[in-house]
């Protein structure tokens, strides 16, 4: 029962929507689609009436008009025109292709194989050959979708360009993109973000022990937050070195109160009374985040002192003491860096440059099999559209191309065959459950025009609004369209719904049949090379943060190296998403390493930029820049190790890490916070600790024992 009330109190789910769609992006996506389409089809419907052209005509330029307002999606808004007006050479190049060969149909199909080649091949030319590749099939399929004649080109070329103006006039005219309210969008959804992990936390401490499924929940919400701090990271320029310091240490903030919690409940040793405490302490505190509200602040002192007071009695020792100490620093960490955070920000100044991309990619590496990864998928897609046609065509000789398209698609935006897995399964399951959809919906609003209609634009937004939560949703929404669709043109049908959902499994399974046996990239290949970028982040994180950290150490720098980290663990999770759940057990060493390498970095990034080793005597600075580039060596190592799948040799740490804390000396051995020298040798002994961990689960591969640690 408490859990539900924590879920669904009003303030949380309000929460919980506004930083769904942090700076709207995903409602701007939605508006577009549906003025694009609808923009594209009243204006092509009347102008195709004047001139006597068919609704095809029109029902090609509204798929273009909407499709166009989409497919740019470069960083750059001026590289995102180029690529919208570009989109007009490979739309009407398909279209005509489409028409003309579709009336032979061996030609028709050899032409749609060429197509879908080379609309795969583009996408090696990054965002933008995506894009031009997508508009390009995607006219090739409405030439086949909507039967186009060849007395039509003319004016079906006329539509397409003329609704590829109409997207442009939508994307950056009407509904543009504005960076400087996203910036404050951003900023804001970040607080609420914290908020939110707060709220989730509040209910923690009570609990008797950690379980996994907490223990997941808590590092659910250390991604949430990690992933608000890159957006807006990737929004920040330059020049604001301040604003990006101060998130990062509210980002850390969060984290260590994150782990001490944990902590609380597995040492178990404070009462009932001062986790009761803990619990008020949290919710004053995301009070304060949430509303800056004084008042929340001073009653969040009130139940830390309450907590502090519970344990007086307890030896300076104990475990109970100590829970409590760290739990009451890190709360009022957070919340003093919170308080540090601004409301407002500066509009960003027209031509100011922006800050390199926190998740930019290097270069993708070619495939073992020396064929670049687009150059890879686009034979595989080539040849499972190929038996798509032959098979989809033996079911239906007129809907043969919804298996081709199923086919397409489940290779975009994918790189392993887990990936390709994945999509596959999302396809059939919005398939299935959209056709349900729409035969319930189509029946209610069928002979109703102006429902009909609604309800297309509906299908529409909701389809654009939801694709970047789920692919399963887009689909589910574009067949409940197209269900409405085909009531509104007169051919619906329960059989036509049925043999869609046949020729997507058709689709579906020879895609993924394909992706096993031709040329496979496998999941665990995939997520080992995601790994060793992730230990190479770690190594210059080490090498910035600590062996050369300086009072002269460039803040931006630092923060650059620390979100390079933050972006190749994102990339590596992202990776490793096909194994989550049941999959797992196909790849337990593959898990484990995953695991470990993630929490590297939270102790790594727990180093808070290297401060403690401004704090210390010179001779113990010097051990501690010893023991980190010693580290920085290990996960080298690692990587390589991880590359050529042997056992690593690592050297291990502690021995310098036990002599720096030997040599601190008078105050340096008692000063408490985040960057204080005793917290930086702790989190340098966990890096040790995980990287030697890691190597253990490395050194398996080929059966070769690591040697054990001195």
């Amino acid at each position: 029962m408490r859990d539900l009330k924590r879920l669904l109190h009003p303030a949380h789910l309000w929460d919980l929507f506004v930083t769904s769609d942090p700076a709207l992006g995903r409602l701007r996506q939605g508006a577009r689609a549906v003025l694009g389409a609808g923009l594209a089809a009243l204006i092509i419907s009347q102008l195709a009436r004047w001139l006597g052209e068919p609704p095809t005509v029109t029902m090609v330029g509204t798929m273009m008009g909407m499709m166009g307002s989409q497919l740019a999606t470069e960083p750059d808004p001026r590289s995102q025109r180029r690529t919208t007006l570009l989109m007009a050479l490979p739309a009407t190049a398909s279209l005509v292709l489409g028409t003309l060969t579709s009336r032979i149909p061996l030609l028709g199909a050899a032409a749609f194989a060429v197509t879908i080649f080379l609309a795969t091949y583009a996408r090696r030319f990054g965002p933008r050959g995506l894009a031009l590749g997508m508009i390009g099939f995607f006219a090739f399929f409405n030439a086949l979708f909507f039967h186009a004649q060849v007395a039509q080109l003319p004016a079906l070329a006329g539509a397409a360009l003329l609704a590829l103006g109409i997207a442009y006039g939508v994307r950056f005219v009407l509904i543009p993109d504005r960076p400087s309210r996203e910036l404050h969008r951003f900023l804001r959804t970040f607080r609420k973000t914290v908020a939110i992990v707060l709220w989730e936390l509040r209910d923690v401490p009570e609990r008797p022990r950690m379980t996994r499924s907490l223990q997941r929940r808590l590092h659910r919400e250390q991604d949430r937050l990690n992933d608000s701090a890159l957006a807006v990271e990737e929004l920040l320029t330059r020049c604001q070195p301040a604003l990006r310091l101060r998130i990062f240490d509210l980002e850390l903030a969060v984290s260590r109160v994150i782990g001490a919690v944990q902590q609380v409940v597995e040492s178990g040793a404070l009462a009932p009374e001062a986790r009761r405490e803990i619990r008020q302490a949290l919710a004053a505190a995301r009070t304060f985040v949430r509303n800056g509200d004084p008042a929340a602040r001073r009653l969040m002192q009130e139940h830390l002192e309450h907590v502090r007071s519970s344990v007086s009695d307890m030896p300076e020792d104990a475990p109970g003491r100590a829970d409590a100490r760290r739990l009451s620093n890190s709360i009022s960490d957070l919340v003093e860096a919170a308080a540090q955070l601004p409301h407002e920000v500066p509009r960003l100044v027209p031509g100011q440059a922006a800050a390199a991309p926190a998740g930019a990619r290097p270069p993708e590496r070619p495939a073992k099999t020396g064929l670049h990864p687009a150059t890879r998928q686009a034979i595989q897609v080539t040849v499972a559209s190929v038996l798509a046609m032959v098979v989809g065509h033996a079911l239906s000789a007129d809907r043969w191309y919804w298996a081709v398209i199923t086919t397409f698609v489940i290779f975009t935006r994918t790189r392993t065959l887990g990936d390709t897995l994945q999509r596959a399964w999302a396809r059939v399951l919005g398939t299935v459950l959209g056709v349900v959809a729409g035969l319930l919906l189509a029946g209610l609003v069928s002979g109703h025009r102006t429902l009909e209609l609604a309800g297309v634009f509906v299908c529409v937004f909701f389809g654009f609004y939801l694709i970047q939560i789920s692919y399963a949703w887009m689909v589910f929404w574009f067949t409940t369209l197209i269900c409405i669709l085909y009531s509104l043109l007169g051919l619906f049908s329960p059989g036509l719904l049925y043999l869609r959902i046949e020729e997507t499994v058709i689709g579906a399974g020879l895609g993924v049949l394909i992706a096993i046996i031709l040329l496979p990239e496998g999941t665990t290949v995939h997520i080992h090379a995601t790994a060793r970028q992730v230990l190479a982040a770690v190594c210059d994180y080490l090498e910035e943060a600590v062996v050369n950290r300086s009072k002269d150490s460039d803040p931006d720098r630092l923060i650059n190296t620390a979100r390079t980290l933050d972006a190749r663990l994102r990339d590596l999770r992202t990776a490793a998403r096909p194994l989550n759940g049941r999959l797992v057990r196909f790849a337990p060493r593959t898990a484990r390493t995953v695991h470990a390498v993630s929490e590297l970095v939270l102790f790594v990034r727990h180093l808070a930029l290297g401060k403690g080793v401004l704090q210390v005597n010179g001779e113990t600075r010097e051990l501690i820049r010893e023991a980190g580039a010693r580290l920085a060596s290990n996960a080298r190592a690692l990587e390589r190790a991880l590359e050529k799948k042997e056992a690593p040799t690592l050297e291990p740490a502690s021995p310098l890490l036990e002599k720096a804390r030997k040599s601190l000396a008078g105050e340096e051995t008692v000063r408490r916070g985040p960057a204080s020298p005793p917290i930086l040798l702790h989190w340098l002994a966990r890096v040790d600790d995980t990287l030697h961990l890691i190597a253990r689960t490395a050194g398996t591969f080929r059966g070769r024992p690591l040697p054990q640690r001195t």
